[in-house]
């Protein structure tokens, strides 16, 4: 049985969520990227935000394709109610594609990679990743990558001053003939989230949202070696700056290099839209910076 996968004009799908752009035969992938530039990255991974379409998340692969044309681009599409509902076990599951067919080996320092994040349902499935390289490669190992781009997300980790944004998010994705008043649906969907969350932890399990923070702050999951970059602005109703900025601390304080870069007057997850060329700067500029690092003995 074939893929079931959503419309994506110029992306090939590995899954029903997962795609690769302008991906030919292997042999023929291998020869692109090999004809960049020997500090470009060799793969990059987009996680696009809570039920974020294909044809606006193409746009970050896009420009990552103008930075970088020999690049191998996936594109991850992330629905908020799996997010929300599935079990880690189940992230893991849905994300072992990306390791089986861009990183079926052990790092041996070859790959050059960029995990681009936007909001807090890309960063569940970037965590999910993560933990999938772990399950394929050993529990010592860790995903390549020289730079992570965090572009609206984290936020606060409070469920219950949270609930009511990230019932907003996930109202936002709900299909427009629901019969409902938005704020009727908002507070069917906070309803839900609060089902979900107190139902996980009542049977010990640790909720998405707070599992995928914790994961990229651990070594042992997130290499440290890695430039942590944050795009955010002050405007932003669903992830409040005060919030970042103190999980960008946070981070800092367990050993990772971060860089925050504010964004004036956009909203969530929409900096690159409103700035593109301070956004797509900033990533080229953190992305050299990168790799000064990385050659440092």
């Amino acid at each position: 049985m074939g893929i079931k996968a959503p419309v994506f004009p110029g992306y090939t799908p590995i899954t029903s969520r997962i795609f690769i752009r302008n991906e030919k035969a292997a042999s023929g992938s291998e020869t692109r990227r090999s004809g960049g530039a020997a500090t470009d990255p060799t793969t990059i991974l987009v996680y696009g935000w809570g039920d974020g379409s294909p044809k606006h998340v193409s746009k970050y692969s896009e420009g990552y394709h103008a930075l970088f044309p020999s690049a191998r681009i996936v594109v991850i599409i992330n629905p908020i109610f799996a997010a929300a509902t599935h079990t880690l076990p189940k992230r893991t599951e849905s994300m072992l594609p990306i390791i089986d067919t861009f990183f079926p080996n052990k790092d041996d320092g070859s790959e050059r990679v960029i995990m681009h994040i936007m909001s807090n349902t890309g960063g569940i499935y970037a965590a999910a990743t993560l933990n999938a390289y772990r399950e394929r490669h050993g529990q010592d190992a860790t995903l390549p990558h020289q730079l992570c781009v965090s572009d609206s997300t984290p936020g606060s980790l409070n469920f219950v001053s949270e609930v009511w944004r990230w019932s907003r998010a996930m109202a936002m994705g709900v299909p427009k003939w629901f019969p409902l008043p938005f704020k009727f649906t908002q507070a069917l969907c906070a309803a839900f989230l609060c089902l979900v969350n107190y139902l996980a932890i009542a049977v010990g399990i640790e909720p998405s949202g707070p599992h995928s923070a914790r994961i990229f702050t651990e070594h042992a999951f997130a290499t440290p070696k890695a430039l942590r970059l944050f795009c955010y602005s002050k405007e932003d109703d669903l992830i409040y700056w005060e919030d970042l900025e103190e999980q960008a601390a946070n981070a800092r304080d367990k050993g990772y290099t971060t860089v925050l870069e504010e964004f004036k007057g956009s909203p969530h997850v929409g900096h690159m839209r409103m700035h593109p060329e301070q956004y797509w700067g900033t990533i080229l500029r953190c992305w050299k910076d990168a790799m000064k690092a990385d050659d440092k003995p």
